[in-house]
C-alpha cells in the first residue's frame, strides 16, 4: 500500500484503525499487542484516537500495550484528538454541548493524553471540534507551544468548516495538515458545505470516519431510501467484483479528487480488510454518480446541483 503525505514531514497507512470503540472490543493488552502486529503485517501502522474515547480509557489500554511492548512505537503513527468538554456526571456517554479551545485547556488536554497513551509525542494532535467561543489567537499560542516543545510534531482539525482553519491559520505558520470529517454515502455534506473544495485548495488530504456508515446499511427493518441505496451498492459489487457492500462504500470515497484517508471504526479484522481490499477498485465515474443519485440526503440536494 502507498503511504499518504500530510504536509512535509509525516507519511501514514492509506487506512487509519479508529480506536473509539476499543474497549468494546473484548481485547486485553495481549490480545491488542497482537492485533496491532497483524496491522503492522499489513502495512497499518496509522491509529486514531480523542481523549473522550472511553473517557481517556481506550488511551491508556493502547499505552499499556506500548509499556509492554515499546519497540512498537517507532513502527506506529499515533493520532489524538483534543477540545471536547465530557463531564460524565452531567452528561451521558460521548454527548457534549461543550468546547474549548483556549490555551490552558488544549496543552493540558494534549499533555493528559501522552501521559496515558505513555509516549512523549504524537505524530498529529487534531482540534476536535470548532468552538463558536474560540479566539484564534489563543488556540495558535496552545498549538504554538505543544509543537516548540516537541510534545506535537503535526497539527490538523476535525469538523471545520474551510473558514474556521482559515482563521485559525492566520495567526500561525504552522501548517493544518488534514481535516476528519464525517464522509459516507450517508453523510454527503463534505460537497456542499466546500469541505472538499479547501482541501483540494491546500494540497491536503481529508481523514474520514465513520466511512461505511456506521454499519447502517447492514441492520435489519432498512428504511424505504436505505433499502435502494443497498440496491445500487449491490448492483456496483457485482460489477466491481466485490465480496461486500464496504468495499463498494469505501471504494465510493476513493473515487473522489480529494485523498481521502478512511479511519475505521470496527473490532472486525475482516472489516478493516475490506478497506483494504477497496484500494484495488476503480470505480467508474457512472458508478460513483449512480450512487450519488440514490443515496444523496435532501439536505446535500438542495446545496449541491441537480442532476
Amino acid at each position: 500500500m502507498d503511504r499518504v503525505c500530510l504536509g512535509d514531514k509525516l507519511t501514514t497507512a492509506p487506512i487509519a484503525i479508529g480506536m473509539m470503540n476499543l474497549l468494546e472490543w473484548g481485547l486485553d493488552v495481549k490480545g491488542l499487542s497482537e492485533r496491532i502486529k497483524e496491522y503492522l503485517d499489513l502495512g497499518l501502522s496509522t491509529y486514531d484516537f480523542a481523549d473522550i474515547y472511553g473517557n481517556g480509557g481506550c488511551e491508556t489500554l493502547f499505552g499499556e500495550v506500548l509499556c509492554r511492548e515499546p519497540s512498537l512505537r517507532n513502527k506506529i503513527e499515533i493520532i489524538t484528538k483534543g477540545g471536547i468538554v465530557y463531564d460524565k456526571l452531567r452528561r451521558p456517554y460521548f454527548v457534549s454541548e461543550s468546547y474549548n479551545l483556549s490555551k490552558e485547556y488544549l496543552i493540558s488536554a494534549c499533555e493528559a493524553s501522552l501521559q496515558r497513551l505513555g509516549v512523549d509525542c504524537v505524530e498529529l494532535y487534531l482540534i476536535h471540534r470548532p468552538c463558536p467561543l474560540m479566539d484564534p489567537a489563543e488556540t495558535a499560542e496552545a498549538m504554538e507551544k505543544l509543537y516548540k516543545e516537541g510534545k506535537v510534531k503535526n497539527f490538523g482539525v476535525s469538523n471545520f468548516l474551510p473558514e474556521q482553519i482559515a482563521a485559525l491559520e492566520a495567526y500561525t505558520d504552522i501548517p493544518i495538515v488534514t481535516n476528519q470529517v464525517k464522509m459516507s454515502v450517508k453523510c454527503m455534506d463534505f460537497l456542499a458545505d466546500g469541505t472538499q473544495e479547501d482541501a483540494l485548495r491546500r494540497k491536503i488530504p481529508l481523514m474520514a470516519y465513520s466511512p461505511a456508515c456506521g454499519g447502517k446499511l447492514y441492520k435489519e427493518n432498512l428504511s424505504r431510501e436505505d433499502l435502494e441505496t443497498v440496491k445500487v451498492l449491490h448492483e456496483i459489487r457485482e460489477e466491481l467484483g466485490a465480496e461486500t457492500i464496504d468495499e463498494v462504500l469505501y471504494a465510493w470515497l476513493y473515487r473522489l479528487p480529494v485523498k481521502v484517508i478512511p479511519v475505521t471504526g470496527t473490532g472486525k479484522k475482516e472489516r478493516v480488510l475490506r478497506a483494504v481490499k477497496a484500494l484495488e477498485h476503480q470505480m467508474s465515474r457512472v458508478q460513483w454518480y449512480d450512487i450519488l443519485r440514490i443515496a444523496r440526503p435532501l439536505c446535500v440536494s438542495k446545496k449541491y446541483h441537480d442532476i
